[in-house]
């Protein structure tokens, strides 16, 4: 597939095309934005144009041999790198370090792939760091994050960041329909699923299965409905949500059900928007179209500033994966605070 293909990312789009034109690619890019955006696919998509043999239009051609083996990830002068187990381990870099230790086999540069690479565990960040410091002519790094600010600074400025924004309800409903293929039918209409998606094609895909949204409202009830509940009930849902394996929807959910809370504890009207950023500042309200706008406005009640200690117990536990936090002891401090409205308990994810 060309870099034609990479879809509502404009800015990032133009400067890898200017960067396979010119032929001169970083010793090190880092690819940061919120997850399910097309970093990954932007970084194959690089590795294809930098080294397809019979380019058209500067782009690659998307069919021969090297675009093939690339796209299947067995190009011999590629190399991908994931987390074992949320770490990238000492290990994992030693590997890294062997095979850039060898000359390319095709292309004229080996390139490695790092995903989720703010989950580099010390030691490991530590060895990259001195791989980066020495560069070779012949390797380049792509680094691919979506909480590049727990990266050592030290790391940071070793690589060309280019950043990636969250997609548009429009242009997740355009690669939706492209891949579901003609005359299949979509158990979830393409709407309510982007809605959902908070701007992520992975979100996105999760909310197409009826199971995965009808999970995501009823994440959203039982959370709404913590204030005043039993101290039972805030340890079941902390039990329940912290051995989920959709973790990183789990935060997603409760970080933009926050923030439309929020917006109604200060007499503001969330607007519906398909083009939701997340949890950050620019993250538009999505209860209109997810259904929740009756439990916001009455989370609401507990106040701004209880609101804003919620959210931001919620981010440290989010933070503290990359530390190996107890995911359930963390809940459920953040579950039982909500429903009985003592924060005394908080339970800090640096002491974890």
């Amino acid at each position: 597939m060309p870099l034609a293909d990479l879809l509502g990312q404009d800015l990032v789009r133009e400067r890898l095309s200017l960067i396979v034109r010119s032929d001169r690619l970083p010793p090190a890019l880092l690819f940061v934005g919120p997850p399910g955006v097309g970093k990954a696919s932007a970084a194959l998509l690089l590795v294809e144009a930098l080294n397809c043999p019979e380019k058209v239009n500067g782009d690659a051609c998307g069919h021969c041999p090297s675009c093939l083996q690339i796209r299947r990830q067995r190009y011999p002068d590629l190399l991908l790198v994931e987390p074992e187990k949320r770490q990238i381990k000492i290990d994992q870099i030693r590997e890294i370090q062997e095979f850039i230790s060898f000359v390319p086999m095709v292309g004229a540069r080996r390139i490695v792939i790092i995903k989720d690479a703010h989950l580099l565990n010390q030691t490991a960040a530590n060895a990259l760091l001195k791989t980066l410091e020495e560069p070779a002519a012949t390797v380049s790094f792509i680094l691919l994050s979506h909480c590049h600010n727990l990266l050592p600074a030290t790391v940071l400025s070793r690589c060309l960041v280019l950043p990636f924004v969250a997609l548009s309800g429009a242009i997740i409903m355009q690669i939706l329909a492209r891949q579901r293929g003609a005359g299949e039918v979509a158990e979830v209409p393409l709407e309510e699923a982007a809605a959902w998606s908070g701007g992520s094609m992975e979100r996105a895909r999760f909310f197409l299965e009826v199971e995965n949204l009808r999970w995501g409202k009823a994440l959203v009830e039982r959370f709404a409905s913590l204030p005043g509940r039993s101290l039972l009930q805030a340890l079941d849902l902390a039990e329940e949500v912290s051995v989920s394996e959709s973790l990183e929807v789990v935060f997603f959910v409760l970080h933009n059900f926050l923030h439309d809370s929020l917006l109604f504890a200060q007499g503001l009207q969330p607007v519906p928007e398909l083009n939701i950023a997340g949890a950050g500042p620019a993250a538009a309200a999505v209860c209109a179209v997810a259904g929740w706008s009756d439990q916001a406005g009455s989370f609401a009640a507990l106040g701004i500033a209880q609101l804003l200690a919620i959210r931001q117990q919620i981010l440290d536990i989010e933070r503290g994966q990359a530390v190996n936090i107890n995911l359930k002891l963390a809940f459920e401090a953040l579950f039982s605070g909500v429903a009985t409205g003592c924060w005394g308990s908080r339970v800090s994810c640096q002491n974890m």
